[in-house]
């Protein structure tokens, strides 16, 4: 029985022999020299060879023989085809394989070796993949291929798996398709289930000798063996595994070069890629690259549904990974980003949602963005308008927006581009045609991108509209973990700013941006968040919690379209001018809305780059007021210069100064430098008035106990106030409505308002009238008290008095009332503009001392008294 059964496996390895010699034999003159197992018949079973029945070489290779012939072989691929009338050369004399094969397989003999014995020998041969030239490579791979889509392959799998065929309805269909191949493809998928162990060792024997994984190429040669052809992927893989795969050399070259495949080609790739993204040793050519890199890298990581891959993408700029795994998993990725449909995993996650929502990720002529973008939009779209995702496909869309934050090169939009953007303004970064570097990736080059469309006038709009659209598919303002170098370069202050934020829903990003101005926030983290955050205030989508609480309030109020999505560009709709809008109607909206406009509005005036109706409009002017010893305080610098900005930079600044009039909680700079006077001087007031905040601190800007800084704070505040009408608070824009409009309507600015109301309240004295209502009367009494305690805070008596005060008070600083009262004391000797408005400004003192801000303070006390 044994001996039988050694009988069938030699008569096997023998049938192997002779199809493999068959098709490029030895056609050299000495015959007698051939291999025995050169000459073996086939026949209709198995049996002992006998000399009868043995041919000559030349009898099998006839060049065509007739049709009527089952065994007659089909035309084969061969780029080095000779004429009709000349026998193929055999592989180890041919002019690409001679010199490797005398070399690794000649073994110091002169005899030339059959085509079997240079298979056997490239299969035991340790990297083969290296040490065989490309040429040889891609002359093994057609021999192959001729080889395995003989009928008589089939014809054998028919008489040894005949049993086993009938127990396979896929397999039995493929039984009168002779010469496909795709039998043994069949029966190989089913291997675990064959019973007849004559089949078991004839599968196996075929794939180990002849070809790769069957699982793998039922399909792929007949669809891409003129591919193969033309760019030259014929190659072999460095390994003789129990489950060889071959053919990844193969599918890793042409998926490199995927633009330039044929359809039918390029669809069987991508089947390929998608059976291969469940299990990285499916993807031989990454399998090989990568065998260490995963033991050392990914260790703890079980093999299946597409993990392993996950944590190479994770890896891929970890300083050990290897440059050749890199290049593997870069390839890998950019198969997914091409076409997402290919990523399993993803795919099975978010099956549900695409279908729901209609995910198309398909390319569309003139849309360039990525396949795995357009998912990644879609699926953000439908988080954004408060739809639920599962949070397994949510943990995928983290995965892929890492991956796409991680690696510009995975983005073909962007290399196309930006190209000129990445020479011109990261030429560190950027080298040409390069394939993996750790410093020019890792996220450095999208984020110096990022920062130079910030600061670049030069930046294209191409290359800023597909830097928009990866933001918006990525989003890292709403999850940090999307974007690694962001979470890597703020780890420190996250753990110490914001040690409890749970990821997600902006909570990260937006807690960093409270403590922009912390003396814990690091320059680098600041960098990098002031990057991203540039985008977000430029794209109200990408603030999901106002997004969120304020949805409904944003369709009453301000004409949110109900057909808004993540994948439409904006046409220059900012945050601001939806803020803008939120805030006209503050007092309309619900309260949830309402706190989360507050923070939103806090956060914003921290740094210029968060008001883009201010830094796009202004960037002139704030050319003039770049301070690297004063960062931040660009917006107070405008303040000052409201008089001489450009008209557009002047209504932008206006828009904005109006609001932090009204509500002084918006300006940043006062509420840092106030905070603890506030505790001090102001803890009773929480919601009174709009203004009655700044009124508190004003009253007590003086004592003794209040911080030089908020002092100063306090008096930039009450200066720019008086330098547009605009900025009238609407407490008394309420209560002096109607004199305002009666008598005042010619004056621009809130100090010539207050000089004219001024003017009438003076009259009204004199004259015993009533032109201004009480209610109006106890505002003015306070802006004229403010007015009198600085020189500052009356810009037309400083304009008359400019020369009188450098003469006379030369010693004096404004406030306090010292240079009024210095004026004062001479004004006998001042000139005649600076005379009659101090004449006017002593006269209103006469009449209502009140508003004397050096007499109200200096007699304080006896005044208490009576």
């Amino acid at each position: 029985m044994l001996r039988r059964q050694l009988l069938v496996l030699l008569l096997f390895v023998l049938f192997t022999a002779n199809l493999a010699q068959k098709y490029v034999p030895n056609d050299r003159n000495d015959n007698d020299e051939n291999d025995d197992e050169d000459q073996v018949q086939p026949v209709n079973r198995v049996q002992p060879p006998s000399n009868n029945n043995l041919k000559p070489a030349s009898s099998i290779n006839a060049n065509v023989p007739p049709a009527s012939d089952p065994l007659a072989p089909r035309r084969y691929i061969d780029s080095n085809r000779r004429p009709s009338s000349s026998l193929p050369t055999p592989l180890a004399a041919s002019k690409e394989c001679e010199s490797d094969v005398q070399k690794y397989c000649g073994k110091g003999s002169k005899q030339l070796l059959s085509n079997l014995k240079v298979l056997q020998c490239v299969d035991d041969l340790d990297n083969a993949v290296n040490l065989i030239n490309k040429d040889c490579q891609h002359r093994i791979y057609q021999f192959k291929y001729n080889m395995t889509h003989d009928p008589r392959f089939d014809d054998a799998a028919v008489r040894q798996c005949s049993k086993d065929i009938k127990l396979f309805d896929e397999c039995e269909a493929y039984v009168t398709k002779r010469g496909s191949g795709r039998l043994v493809s069949c029966l190989y998928d089913y291997l675990a289930n064959i019973t007849e162990p004559s089949c078991r060792y004839f599968i196996n024997q075929m794939q180990a000798i002849v070809f790769s994984d069957w699982r793998l190429t039922e399909y792929f040669s007949d669809a891409c063996s003129a591919d193969i052809a033309k760019l030259e992927c014929g190659r072999l893989d460095d390994e003789n595994e129990s489950i060889p795969h071959e053919q990844g050399a193969v599918i890793s070259c042409l998926s490199e070069k995927y633009g330039q495949l044929t359809i039918t080609c390029r669809k069987e790739i991508f089947h390929l890629a998608e059976m291969q993204s469940d299990d990285y040793h499916l993807d031989r050519a990454l399998y090989y690259a990568c065998r260490d890199d995963r033991e050392r890298l990914c260790s703890q990581v079980s093999s299946g549904n597409g993990r392993v891959y996950r944590c190479l993408y994770e890896k891929k700029f970890d300083s050990m990974m290897t440059p050749a795994c890199r290049k593997e998993v870069h390839r890998r990725q950019s198969l997914v980003v091409a076409d997402v449909k290919f990523d399993a995993p993803l795919i099975r996650a978010c099956k549900g949602e695409m279908i729901q929502h209609k995910c198309n990720v398909d390319a569309v002529e003139g849309d360039q963005r990525s396949s795995l973008v357009k998912l990644l939009l879609c699926l953000e779209d439908t988080l954004k308008k408060g739809h639920h995702i599962q949070d397994e496909c949510r943990r995928e869309m983290l995965v892929h927006r890492r991956m796409l934050m991680s690696d510009y090169a995975l983005s073909p939009e962007i290399v196309s581009e930006c190209k000129t953007e990445m020479i011109q303004h990261c030429p560190s970064l950027f080298q040409q045609g390069a394939s993996g570097s750790i410093g020019q990736r890792g996220g450095k080059m999208i984020h110096c991108l990022l920062g130079a469309a910030r600061k670049e006038r030069s930046f294209s709009s191409r290359c800023l509209t597909v830097i928009n659209a990866l933001v918006r598919a990525v989003d890292p303002g709403n999850d940090i973990r999307a974007d690694p170098l962001l979470e890597t370069a703020c780890r420190p202050v996250i753990d110490t700013l914001c040690p409890r934020m749970k990821a997600g829903n902006s909570n990260v990003v937006l807690c960093l941006l409270d403590n922009l101005k912390n003396a814990r926030m690091t320059e680098e983290c600041e960098d990098r968040l002031m990057e991203v955050a540039y985008f977000m205030a430029r794209d109200w989508r990408l603030t999901p919690r106002l997004m969120r609480t304020c949805q409904t309030n944003l369709k009453t109020f301000c004409q949110l379209p109900e057909d808004w999505s993540m994948n439409k560009e904006l046409n220059d709709v900012q945050v601001g001018m939806y803020l803008g809008c939120l805030y006209q109607h503050r007092k309309n909206l619900d309260r949830e809305c309402q706190g989360e406009l507050k923070r939103i509005m806090h956060i914003r005036t921290q740094a210029i780059g968060l008001m883009p109706e201010i830094e796009d409009n202004c960037l002139t002017d704030l050319a003039t007021c770049k301070n690297p010893e004063v960062k931040g305080e660009e917006f107070k610098c405008l303040q000052k210069k409201y008089n001489k900005l450009e008209e557009q930079c002047k209504a932008a600044v206006r828009n904005y100064t109006q609001m932090t009039m009204s509500d002084p909680t918006l300006d940043f700079l006062l509420m840092k430098a106030c905070e603890p006077m506030m505790q001090t001087f102001c803890a009773n007031i929480e919601n009174g008035h709009e203004n009655d905040l700044i009124r508190c601190l004003i009253k007590h800007k003086h004592e003794q106990k209040m911080d030089f800084r908020c002092k100063a704070g306090i008096d930039h505040h009450q200066i720019t106030s008086m330098k547009d009408e605009a900025f009238l608070s609407q407490q008394f824009r309420t209560k002096c409505n109607a004199e305002v409009n009666e008598h005042c309507t010619g004056k621009k600015t809130k100090a010539g308002v207050i000089q004219c109301l001024a003017d009438l309240m003076l009259r009204d004295v004199l004259k015993k009238t009533n032109a201004i209502r009480e209610s109006c009367r106890d505002e003015l009494r306070f802006e004229l008290l403010q007015r009198s305690e600085s020189i500052d805070f009356d810009p037309s008596l400083a304009k008359a008095c400019r020369y009188d005060i450098n003469r006379f008070c030369a010693d004096r600083t404004p406030g306090n009332a010292q240079i009024l009262d210095c004026l004062k004391e001479n004004h006998n000797k001042v000139s005649a503009p600076c005379f009659a408005r101090l004449r006017k400004r002593e006269k209103l003192d006469v009449i209502l001392p009140e508003n004397d801000y050096s007499l109200m303070s200096k007699c304080a006390t006896v005044i208490q008294v009576r």
